[in-house]
């Protein structure tokens, strides 16, 4: 009985491609996401917006740490055509079967954002201009770990109401700033499956935050000021609060630590084919 079955099971990996880092990090982490969802989707408001940040910072660190152990290791690293296609260096954890690595989508132009619409800039020349557009050069994660960082500190933002005209708006303005990140999720969700064609689990995992922080933060906005009353961060259970918050600083910390261990630039892959017409 026992040899059938283990034919069986190995067939049904090899069908689906699937690598021992789906079973050791990616299978584990997803279910444990998955309750972590559930819990925040289920809570008040606030509770599901620190629950949502805590999370979401997770990933961008997660992310952030791929990125740059890759361009290390692999210098100039071609998210189409990898000089080490099997990865022997350096695999990441993300990179689980043959239609699913984070590598490929992370390291793709759109992966910069900000550069890929011409907004920032890779080189800084002598304006002033210029280096700001060199300084915001960031990849998605980057940003995204601000994004998750306010929504954690979010009562912080609100400290800042006395500001004249805009200050009274600013729950109304970062909930605007929440669906513009919402929509700039669609594209980049369109290019994972129209022009990537992969599949990468740190990319949908922030996606579900994103968009699950637009109507707990359209709710938090009609509160107004009235969140600064509530507990700072929610009911969320401080065992939680405090372990998981832990756990993000010591992956910022990592995050820093490796960057500045080398070179963490990347030259951009030359060639890239843009969402079909």
């Amino acid at each position: 009985v026992a040899l059938p079955l283990k034919i069986s099971c190995a067939s049904s990996r090899m069908a689906f491609g699937l690598d021992e880092n789906f079973y050791i990090w990616v299978l584990p982490l997803v279910l444990l996401e998955i309750v972590i969802y559930a819990y925040a989707f289920t809570s008040d408001w606030r509770t599901c917006q620190v629950t949502l940040g805590l999370l979401g910072l997770f990933w961008c660190f997660a992310a952030l740490w791929v990125e740059i152990r890759l361009e290390q290791v692999y210098p100039g690293f071609n998210y189409a055509k990898p000089q080490d296609p099997e990865m022997k260096a350096y695999k990441p954890f993300c990179d689980f079967a043959p239609w699913a690595k984070c590598s490929k989508v992370l390291m793709s132009p759109p992966g910069r954002f900000l550069r890929y619409f011409g907004i920032a800039k890779e080189t800084a020349s002598d304006g002033i201009v210029d280096k700001v557009r060199n300084l915001i050069d960031v990849p998605n994660p980057s940003l995204g770990v601000i994004f998750f960082a306010v929504h954690l500190f979010y009562p912080l933002l609100l400290l800042l109401s006395p500001i004249p005209v805009l200050g009274p708006l600013l729950p109304e303005l970062f909930f605007l700033a929440c669906c513009g990140v919402g929509l700039m999720t669609v594209w980049l969700a369109s290019n994972l499956i129209f022009v990537l064609k992969d599949f990468c689990v740190v990319c949908v995992s922030m996606y579900v935050a994103n968009f699950g922080l637009i109507p707990m933060m359209h709710a938090l906005a009609l509160k107004g000021m009235e969140v600064k009353e509530e507990p700072f961060f929610g009911v969320v259970p401080r065992w939680f609060l405090y372990s998981f918050g832990a756990l993000d600083a010591v992956m910022g910390v990592a995050v820093l630590v490796l960057y500045f261990k080398g070179a963490a630039a990347r030259e951009p892959p030359r060639e890239y084919s843009s969402l079909p017409a």
